[in-house]
């Protein structure tokens, strides 16, 4: 079994990018701990390659649609993004494409970091798929939609799929991102498959490993290649 090592090869691609005279801008709503953590490592990365770095700090929605506006037509913001989860996904297509650098608007100039940051590990790994079974545990315009036009083969699953453990057994790659804990075990799991959490926990690590080629960590995996691929979008802005 190899670890895919998200954060070694997000380094690199850092490293490569500096310095990236840019300004970003973020926008966060509520306390979630866990975006409060990854909003902190957007902000450390910035620091390190030289981007201008905003956090614009809600309580709530109500001003949102606002703001948004605001940074759309502030020729001094290059690129901004709402930081996820938020309860109404409809202030995403509100993000002008050419700013969105996240690419979460539907009609982002953008592909969505977190499909970049999955894509450029595995590539790093010379590890293609072609003519092997892929499976993608969701079936979103963020995640699950964009990945399907790399893996054209792909089953894409969502929370309605019977069986789902009988699908997930074809799988040559089976990539992950529900945001449940421990949803795929050892059991769900080919021998010798690669596979991917997104989601830093809807993999069983500890049972799961063993079976595989290769896996992410649980942390270190996708999350800093999505960072990595963030800033790779806002240099290109």
């Amino acid at each position: 079994m190899i670890l895919l090592d998200g954060k070694t090869i997000s380094d690199q691609i850092l490293s490569s990018l500096k310095p990236i005279n840019k300004s970003l801008h973020v926008i966060l709503i509520g306390d979630d701990p866990a975006s409060l953590k990854y909003v902190s490592l957007k902000k450390q990365k910035c620091q390190q390659t030289g981007v201008d770095f905003t956090l614009h700090h809600l309580t709530d929605d109500q001003t949102l649609s606002d703001l948004i506006n605001k940074l759309n037509h502030d020729s001094s913001v290059d690129g901004f993004f709402v930081q996820l989860p938020i309860k109404n996904k409809k202030f995403l297509k509100l993000i002008s494409p050419r700013k969105d650098v996240d690419g979460l608007n539907p009609n982002s100039k953008f592909t969505p970091a977190v499909v970049v940051g999955i894509i450029k590990l595995l590539e790093n790994y010379n590890l293609s798929f072609n003519n092997q079974k892929v499976v993608i545990i969701n079936d979103s315009e963020l995640i699950g939609q964009p990945l399907k036009k790399y893996f054209s083969q792909a089953v894409l699953c969502n929370d309605q799929t019977k069986d789902l453990s009988k699908i997930t057994q074809t799988a040559d790659l089976l990539i992950s991102a529900t945001g449940v804990k421990n949803l795929v075990t050892a059991d769900m799991v080919k021998d010798g498959a690669v596979v991917v959490d997104v989601a830093n926990g809807d993999i069983d690590f500890a049972s799961v490993a063993p079976k595989c080629s290769y896996i992410t960590p649980t942390f270190g995996g996708i999350g800093p290649m999505t960072i990595a691929s963030l800033l790779y979008n806002l240099s290109q802005v």
